[in-house]
């Protein structure tokens, strides 16, 4: 069934013993912060069992948190009550790691997400696209069942909304989202300034690398409206890195001055194209990645399209000049618009 209010997962919270908590692959701040934090409250605080083996490898700039898994990195060795699915808008995109979903077909399945296209999958579901993030879905659950906000909890949703909301300048932010961060900031006695560091200030050589690879293969069209970044496979190689580290590259690209539409393009293998879609304002890239198979916000979203890099490249530039309410030609933008920018 879906439903509207979070009541049934609390009561089922109340009423069952084990848990086993998902996010999605490719996991972002969102994911592994709602996952973490309500882990280690059924775990340290409910007297439940809790696990959380998934990611197997998990991502580095999120390595502060991972010291906060304690015993919910545990692989559960029996059958358990519920899982609790967190930021999955579909069930093809939880990451299951080293687990078999057919082990798990007796649970209970209780979904938690946020985003707009958010299909109703589990036996129960919360979707509630007015949340910037599930980790504001989260600290709602916690502070009905009247939890502590522990440092550790603190940090993890701290870092679930400060992530999805691009550090509070995508549309999605909203008043609530700050009153959550500021509660989580007194009551979990956190330092936003060191947390924002280690995700945004702390980067690795290879991410720093990765940055230069797209910056080089950059390009702008549209007197700047719309700017593509790429990380091809032969760049990557060529420069000893790898593709783990790329979360918010996009991003970059959003700070050209007029910018209104990016993307970033990874060549993840042959004719498997993975694009991150970022947008300004009203323009709904949401709802184009949605179009394309993958999914995402009105302002942050992403899909996988199965086909040669240029050909990737052509297709969004036709989606995005549609989104634009352009109506050049390819050969006319490619003359007239298109430059490549060299650092």
């Amino acid at each position: 069934m879906t439903m509207k209010s979070k009541n049934d997962i609390i009561e089922a919270i109340h009423r069952l013993d084990s848990f086993l908590i998902m996010g999605h692959v490719d996991p972002d701040g969102d994911s592994l912060g709602s996952s973490l934090a309500l882990a280690l409250y059924l775990l340290e605080q409910a007297g439940k069992r809790a696990y959380m083996p998934a990611p197997v490898n998990w991502p580095g700039r999120y390595g502060f948190l991972e010291k906060h898994r304690d015993g919910t990195g545990e692989m559960p060795k029996e059958k358990v009550d519920a899982v609790i699915i967190l930021d999955c808008s579909s069930a093809d995109r939880v990451d299951w790691g080293q687990l078999d979903p057919r082990d798990y077909e007796e649970s209970l399945f209780i979904v938690i997400d946020h985003h707009e296209e958010g299909k109703a999958f589990g036996d129960i579901n919360w979707i509630d696209p007015e949340s910037a993030a599930v980790g504001e879905m989260v600290f709602d659950i916690l502070d009905a069942l009247d939890a502590e906000i522990t440092t550790p909890i603190a940090e993890s949703l701290y870092m679930a909304i400060v992530t999805d909301t691009g550090r509070f300048t995508h549309s999605n932010t909203t008043a609530r989202s700050m009153q959550i961060c500021a509660e989580l900031i007194e009551r979990g006695n956190i330092c936003p300034s060191k947390l924002t560091g280690e995700v945004y200030y702390s980067f690795s050589e290879e991410y720093l690398r990765n940055i230069g690879i797209a910056l080089y293969n950059s390009r702008i069209y549209m007197d700047a409206r719309i700017v593509f970044l790429t990380l091809d496979r032969a760049s990557v190689r060529s420069f000893s890195t790898t593709f783990d580290e790329t979360e918010g590259i996009v991003d970059l690209a959003m700070s050209v001055k007029g910018v209104e539409l990016a993307s970033l393009f990874k060549e993840i293998g042959q004719n498997m194209i993975r694009v991150s879609l970022r947008s300004r304002g009203k323009i709904d890239v949401g709802a184009l990645a949605k179009e394309l198979g993958g999914g995402g916000h009105r302002n942050a979203a992403g899909c996988t399209l199965k086909m040669p890099l240029s050909l990737a490249r052509e297709v969004i530039l036709d989606k995005f000049e549609d989104l634009l309410g352009m109506n050049l030609t390819r050969s006319a933008c490619k003359v007239a618009d298109e430059r490549h920018i060299v650092p």
